[in-house]
């Protein structure tokens, strides 16, 4: 369900989680890997599937370079 456009391919959901990550938290995360598991979390979120009350670790293992590369789909 979360797999997006493919491999390094920008979608709307992964251009709002690396967003929502950044302004929310101030985590950065790319688009290739850590913005699609992102995008994931929060649609499994919003379907119901992960609850209010439940506790989840979202673990960033990096690739903040990646995300110089696509600058211009992320900034407003």
């Amino acid at each position: 369900d979360f797999l997006g456009g493919g491999y390094a391919v920008l979608t709307a959901a992964e251009r709002e989680a690396v967003r929502l990550a950044a302004r929310r938290e101030g985590l950065l995360l790319d688009p290739v890997y850590t913005g699609k598991a992102m995008a994931g979390l929060l649609g499994l979120i919003r379907r119901g599937e992960i609850g209010p009350d439940e506790k989840v670790l979202f673990w960033h293992t990096g690739g903040v370079p990646a995300l110089f590369a696509y600058a211009a789909g992320l900034l407003d």
